[in-house]
């Protein structure tokens, strides 16, 4: 995908999907089918917990959304997606009132299926969040995918 692509890929999901527009997701890397986000901390996904850090529901939609976003930089053509199984293993709450890395790799597509793993880290990187290994399902019912966007793939 070259970076006009992945420049329109990067805004539909920060203005077409949900979970990655109201999460406000930044796109940091990517590199050979992986991914690295970064979800800015926002009062409104703490839930107003007592440690002041994200709430799991929040970081489990925003690892969604990254698995989604990896997909798709791998796809051959637009497709609509929908989660299959997400299995997450939440490990450790994350700091009070900070941002979240979140990396995820599609490291297989095969018959009309894709294949992530993911995980969310502090910033610093010293602290892992969340784990999580997911199944999703291509081609599925709903409307393709910003098919503009892969016209120029080969």
């Amino acid at each position: 995908m070259d970076i006009v692509q992945l420049e329109k890929l990067h805004e539909f999901f920060n203005e077409s999907v949900g979970a990655h527009r109201d999460m406000s997701m930044e796109l940091v890397s990517l590199d050979n089918g992986k991914v690295e986000l970064i979800m800015p901390f926002q009062e409104k996904h703490s839930a107003h917990r007592v440690d002041g850090g994200l709430h799991p529901g929040a970081l489990a939609a925003a690892i969604d959304s990254t698995c989604g976003f990896v997909i798709m930089l791998n796809m051959e053509k637009a497709q609509a997606i929908v989660t299959i199984n997400l299995r997450l293993d939440h490990i450790h709450p994350s700091p009070a009132g900070e941002d979240v890395r979140i990396y995820a790799e599609c490291y297989q597509i095969h018959q009309g299926f894709a294949y992530v793993k993911a995980h969310a880290q502090d910033l610093s990187g010293e602290e892992l969040l969340c784990n999580a290994v997911g199944v999703f399902k291509l081609g599925s019912a709903g409307p393709d995918l910003v098919p503009e966007i892969f016209k120029s793939r080969s």
